[in-house]
């Protein structure tokens, strides 16, 4: 590693592998009109507890309007980024991670995350969400907003260890909004979760275009 490194910022290729802390090798993409049928898939293997935090609300299917928003996003106002474990082509994704611009902050987006069940702490989010913070820089954004359920504490504490400060809080969701990093060092390090992230975003400017995409990914990907 060189210390350079946390400086560097550069478009994302379209799609490339990441290996995660546990040597899991991961392939990651934007999401396609052909990744519907995926979406569906991966829903139906999150958890309530995970349909809960994400929706705030019971929800047994994904509308056509939200998987449509994610397989035809326009990679400037809105952008969805997928990944899938290249050990397991018969499974159809392990997250997804997404950003849409606000209309009256253009310098802002909304965020969501969702990552299946039994990936979650191996940095399989934080990869996606590091992906998120590189395509927001590249396209001007500044802050990115996230609604959380309030009883995902966790992930609060999480957001607040990158520098995000509380916007409001409505029934059951709590409104935070955090600044746009592209470099690793611009991201506070005084908390392990920032540390770590800094780590993924300098790796991440690492990576190189894998077009293992086309024809050997087709099955794999991706959860909403």
């Amino acid at each position: 590693m060189f210390p350079f490194d946390y400086f560097k910022t550069r478009p994302l290729p379209a799609s490339f592998q990441f290996k995660l802390d546990d040597g899991t090798q991961l392939f990651a993409r934007h999401l396609r009109p052909d990744d519907a049928s995926r979406l569906h898939a991966g829903f139906g293997q999150l958890s309530q507890l995970a349909r809960r935090r994400k929706f705030a609300e019971p929800v047994d299917k994904l509308s056509d309007d939200v998987v449509r928003r994610l397989t035809e996003a326009d990679g400037t106002h809105v952008v969805a980024w997928g990944a899938a474990d290249l050990a397991r082509p018969d499974e159809p994704g392990l997250g997804v991670a997404r950003f849409i611009r606000l209309e009256h902050e253009p310098d802002a987006a909304d965020v969501a995350i969702v990552i299946l069940d039994e990936y979650m702490n191996k940095g399989a989010g934080v990869m996606l969400h590091a992906c998120l913070h590189i395509s927001a820089h590249h396209n001007g954004l500044r802050h990115l907003y996230y609604d959380v359920a309030s009883e995902n504490e966790r992930f609060i504490r999480h957001l607040k260890g990158l520098g995000a400060e509380f916007v409001g809080k409505a029934t059951g969701v709590t409104r935070l909004k955090c600044p746009v990093y592209a470099r690793a060092w611009d991201v506070p390090h005084t908390q392990p979760n920032g540390r770590r992230f800094a780590q993924t975003l300098r790796r991440l400017m690492a990576v190189e275009f894998s077009d293992l995409d086309m024809e050997q990914m087709d099955e794999h990907i991706v959860v909403p």
